[in-house]
């Protein structure tokens, strides 16, 4: 094709494509409806903007066709921005690729029907070429126009995130304000959250919390991370965090650690899930690689109070590294829920042998394992 016309009236080539022109409704229709056969997604998009623009697509190519001209700059533009309504709907850039091929064999079909019986039977097949031609040129447009808004999509979705993260982690800022963000991430303001956490480094590479962003995806429920201080946090909404933690651990190595806060409801509460997932990632970066704050929420409640609590477990401590005997046998008395046969049996020794370590204990380090106080205040300066 040229870029100026070269048929003129009464070329059968043009009398061809004017007169499936002339049937311009009706087709638009057919095509329309193959595409929503054949292409589920497009369910999503609305019909009588489709029947429009499907419309518009076939007018201009059989235009085009009819006078052997190329689309011009304006007609790519009107492509374009049609696509770009496509991407903002969710549709994938091939489906939204496949709607020209689709057409153009619908199109190609309508023009071969028509030509039969008339003098454009024998020469319609030059028709071919430019029709291709078009559909080569309309889709180069509509990749980079999905490609466009998609990098522009991601790039601001990427701030929503940041953003809801800072909003949750300062606090104080109005709550509609991180409601209505919330709402833009797919999250219920009002619903649950939980939150994880893992140190940021491993993220902190160009695209490597986009990756765990697209792997997180594929999850039920709604999951938005972002970097904090020195930490990536991934706040979720009905999602299991047994899945999310893999996918953590898959993709930042076997040696990633990962906090998991509880389930709690609201903004307040997802607030409060990522101080829960903070402080059970400190233990897991101690006892192992995923730790929930319902599992060690003792040791994680007091791991950031250590200095203050220092002198009140400094005895006990002590103890346990002068006389780990004694230590074993407070641990294996609190196992056993304070009965003295159940230690010994655990332990292997007579009853009497336990009662007098457990007076030695508490000669020794203040605190009475026999007591509620005294056996918490052990079992907490041994194992903590």
């Amino acid at each position: 094709m040229t870029s100026s016309p070269v048929r003129p009236d009464g070329h059968p080539l043009r009398v061809l494509c004017e007169s499936v022109l002339s049937r311009i409704e009706e087709l638009s229709v057919v095509v329309t409806d193959d595409i929503r056969r054949e292409l589920p997604s497009y369910a999503a998009f609305p019909l009588a903007e489709q029947r429009r623009t499907v419309r518009s697509r076939l007018q201009a190519l059989l235009r085009g066709l009819a006078l052997d001209v190329e689309p011009t700059a304006e007609q790519l533009l009107e492509f374009q921005s049609e696509s770009r309504r496509r991407a903002y709907y969710g549709l994938p850039v091939q489906d939204a690729l496949a709607t020209f091929h689709i057409g153009a064999r619908r199109l190609w079909d309508e023009l071969r029907a028509a030509a039969r019986g008339t003098a454009a039977e024998d020469t319609a097949v030059e028709l071919v070429a430019p029709l291709w031609a078009w559909v080569q040129s309309v889709s180069g447009v509509v990749a980079d126009a999905f490609a466009d808004e998609a990098g522009s999509r991601y790039g601001r979705e990427a701030g929503l995130r940041q953003r809801f993260l800072e909003l949750l982690r300062t606090g104080g800022a109005p709550r509609e304000h991180a409601a209505e963000i919330a709402r833009e991430l797919g999250f219920d303001p009002d619903g649950d959250f939980r939150a994880l956490c893992t140190p940021a480094a491993p993220w902190a590479a160009q695209g490597h919390l986009g990756l765990l962003q697209r792997a997180a995806r594929q999850l039920p429920g709604r999951v938005s991370c972002g970097l904090s201080g020195q930490l990536m946090v991934a706040v979720t909404q009905r999602v299991d965090p047994a899945d999310l933690a893999n996918r953590v651990i898959n993709l930042g190595g076997d040696d990633a650690r990962v906090g998991i806060g509880l389930d709690r409801s609201g903004l307040a509460g997802a607030e409060m899930s990522i101080a829960d997932a903070e402080r059970a990632l400190a233990v897991a970066e101690l006892d192992g690689s995923a730790t929930s704050f319902e599992d060690v929420w003792l040791q994680a409640s007091l791991i950031d109070s250590r200095e203050r609590l220092h002198p009140l477990f400094a005895e006990v401590r002590r103890v346990t590294g002068e006389q780990p005997l004694l230590a074993e046998t407070v641990i294996a008395f609190a196992d056993s829920g304070s009965s003295l046969a159940q230690a010994a049996t655990v332990l292997g020794i007579h009853p009497n042998t336990v009662a007098y370590r457990l007076g030695q204990w508490h000669r020794l380090t203040g605190a009475d394992p026999r007591t509620f106080d005294g056996l918490l205040r052990s079992v907490v300066g041994i194992t903590g």
